[in-house]
């Protein structure tokens, strides 16, 4: 098939009407886009509000371990099975909140991790070149012919 046929093909000229002016073998520099990160207050909100149920468990696990040292006295007191089973479920609960206390601190690692993900995507570069020469022409630029 020839150039012709090929060109008008696809809708362009062919190579022969190209005049040798026209082509040009600098590549140019295109400054890449760093799109604008937008930091959404959700976010924000998000962490704060892990924040304060992180403060709230904290407390929570204080108070507890100042109960079950009473409740434990009052039961070895008492010597009754009763109280020996609630000290065995406020000790049931206070791991249950060291497990809660676990849990949000690796959801605010994570929900820290998203919110910068925008920003490290938004940093990342990518630079397009593009050559559009013929294939003989770039055979002319491997070999060095430079007479045409």
């Amino acid at each position: 098939m020839s150039d012709d046929k090929i060109s008008s093909a696809l809708g362009i000229r062919p190579m022969s009407e190209i005049d040798e002016n026209e082509i040009s073998t600098e590549i140019e520099y295109v400054e890449p886009y760093n799109p604008p990160v937008v930091i959404s207050e959700e976010n924000d909100e998000n962490l704060r509000d892990l924040d304060t149920v992180r403060t709230n468990i904290q407390g929570v696990i204080a108070t507890g371990q100042d109960a079950m040292q009473e409740m434990l006295e009052i039961a070895k007191q008492s010597e009754q099975p009763r109280a020996f089973e609630v000290v065995s479920t406020l000790m049931k609960t206070m791991l249950d909140a060291n497990k809660d206390f676990a849990d949000i601190s690796s959801k605010k690692k994570f929900a820290q991790e998203e919110i910068n993900a925008p920003r490290e995507a938004a940093q990342t570069n990518t630079v397009n070149n593009n050559l559009i020469v013929s294939t003989a022409d770039l055979l002319k630029l491997i070999k060095g012919d430079n007479d045409g």
